[in-house]
């Protein structure tokens, strides 16, 4: 069974959507004869008035889509790709074999759910149209990257909060590029540094690194990256990811050091979207 999931928000004219997808239906062999899309939607603006406690609602909200899973796969012999989160509305969102008894099943699980209001609707999607509506563009790709990133910082015990000196690597195919992009950033208040061109990058023989003095809070870093982002296409560049220096509490520290130097505190860097990994 395919297992890679990914968060992103998703911004529309309409609305902005906070989307998980299981991208891993996209390396591996989709399942045989899942030709039919299946939704299951609950009214977040209900349950809120519900669930006054937000850390509760939450956790029923993760009981229900684990209720979901099972039932629906019982039922339908689903496979669960995802769900889209907006301010009012939850979808989760499923594939599952055509079955002529559908609409029959359907109407036994809003039964088993009567009491958490779910509405439920089917479709046939036999080219999965809808699984790629749901996969991540490669500026969404990099938002998940950001979030594995910050998960990372604070799983080491990093204040994400505490502002340190953060670093983007950016890279041109022509100097100009690079000299027209080291003027810009400067202006919009960023610090260029000294680089090197990573080996594996030989399309891209212009590298500039520069920095900013800020938080690694996931808001934060998803906007300076989307910002970057979209510079570096203007000219053809390429955005090739950020890392900071964590910062960690005193008592942290202290057991860092029993280790080693509290000196050689590590530095992350990440790097997106190597041409190789993409398929």
């Amino acid at each position: 069974m395919a297992d890679n999931w990914g968060f992103f928000e998703r911004r529309t004219e309409q609305e902005q959507m906070r989307i998980l997808v299981n991208m891993g239906w996209r390396q591996q062999k989709r399942p045989e004869g899942h030709s039919e899309l299946l939704s299951a939607t609950i009214n977040l603006m209900q349950l809120m008035k519900e669930q006054k406690d937000r850390r509760n609602a939450v956790q029923a909200l993760e009981r229900l889509e684990s209720r979901l899973e099972e039932a629906l796969g019982a039922a339908l012999q689903t496979v669960y790709i995802g769900r889209i989160n907006t301010a009012k509305r939850l979808e989760f969102y499923y594939y599952a074999p055509p079955d002529e008894e559908m609409e029959a099943k359907q109407r036994e699980l809003r039964l088993l759910f009567r009491d958490d209001r779910i509405v439920f609707y089917s479709k046939p999607d036999p080219d999965w149209t809808f699984y790629r509506f749901l996969m991540p563009s490669e500026l969404e790709e990099m938002y998940i990257h950001n979030a594995q990133m910050v998960y990372a910082l604070i799983h080491k015990g990093d204040h994400i909060e505490r502002p340190r000196q953060v670093y983007h690597w950016l890279m041109f195919r022509q100097d100009e590029d690079r000299a027209e992009m080291k003027q810009a950033v400067e202006h919009m208040g960023y610090k260029v540094e000294d680089g090197k061109v990573p080996e594996e990058r030989p399309e891209y023989p212009y590298s500039l690194v520069i920095s900013r003095w800020e938080d690694v809070r996931l808001e934060t870093v998803n906007e300076r990256v989307g910002e970057l982002y979209k510079l570096v296409d203007t000219v053809d560049g390429r955005y090739d990811g950020w890392g900071a220096v964590l910062r960690l509490s005193w008592l942290k520290r202290i057991r860092l050091g029993a280790s080693r130097r509290i000196g050689a505190i590590q530095t992350l860097r990440r790097w997106l979207g190597r041409s190789e990994e993409r398929s």
